[in-house]
């Protein structure tokens, strides 16, 4: 996707908020997921406790728009930043940002399918 899809695509999110919460939310709940999916394969494995402490909070439109958390559970939250970010004896992995990147093409999918079941 070009850097102009992507831009247009990401207009449309607030037009799809508008005229179609419930498509919204099914989309904000999908991409959740998906993400949430990449953040667990992507979480480096020592205990396993990381990876397995992957959660998807509430829907919350608090801000006027809909969002959904994705990240870690109470238990791991505190220390997924060192392996992440890296510390002085331990170098940055990255995780968090992969799995980003990994999601983005196909969370915009999912909003673009809703996109056109409105326009139709």
């Amino acid at each position: 996707m070009s850097v102009e899809g992507e831009a247009e695509m990401l207009a449309n999110v607030t037009r799809l908020e508008v005229e179609a919460p419930k498509k919204a939310r099914k989309s904000i709940n999908k991409g959740a997921e998906i993400f949430a999916k990449h953040l667990k394969d992507d979480t480096p494995v020592d205990s396993g406790a990381l990876a397995s402490d992957v959660k998807v909070g509430a829907i919350k439109s608090s801000t006027g728009r809909f969002e959904k958390q994705v990240g870690y559970g109470g238990k791991s939250a505190w220390r997924a930043h060192f392996p992440d970010k890296g510390t002085k004896k331990q170098r940055a992995q990255n995780f968090s940002i992969k799995a980003q990147e990994e999601s983005r093409d196909e969370i915009l999918e999912v909003y673009a399918e809703e996109m056109r079941l409105l326009d139709d």
